[in-house]
């Protein structure tokens, strides 16, 4: 399995390239500025330049494609895994005793033997 894995990630394709960088925006900040009480804007937060969330948006959906791409579906592997578990313990589970070889062997062996010792018995007696 693990060699199976191995070769398959050899032949896999090279990830796609990142994003390019965004051109800067005319007016945007150029560092992340915190925002405070008193100023123009009424709420916290911190302002960022336009081309970094444009950045971070390429980024995402670069993000979620490479996901999407080297993502391993392992139901098929798990439901072959619970079968071969199934399989091994039916096997290992033991039949009844009057349905085991073993047994029978043994009944035959006793009645066997009593027959044998029976017909000496018979025979030494009414001989």
């Amino acid at each position: 399995m693990l060699y199976v894995l191995l070769s398959l990630s050899v032949l896999a394709k090279e990830p796609p390239s990142r994003p390019e960088a965004s051109q800067e925006v005319p007016g945007q900040c150029l560092n992340a500025i915190p925002v405070q009480d008193g100023s123009s804007i009424n709420c916290r937060g911190v302002v960022l330049p336009t081309s970094w969330l444009a950045d971070y948006e390429k980024l995402s959906a670069h993000t979620t494609r490479i996901e999407h791409l080297y993502t391993i579906d392992t139901g098929q592997l798990e439901h072959k895994n619970q079968w071969c578990q199934d399989q091994l313990q039916e096997a290992l589970k033991k039949p009844p005793i009057m349905e085991r070889q073993s047994t029978w062997t043994a009944i035959g062996i006793i009645i066997g033997s009593g027959a044998v010792i029976g017909g000496a018995y018979a025979m030494a007696a009414g001989g």
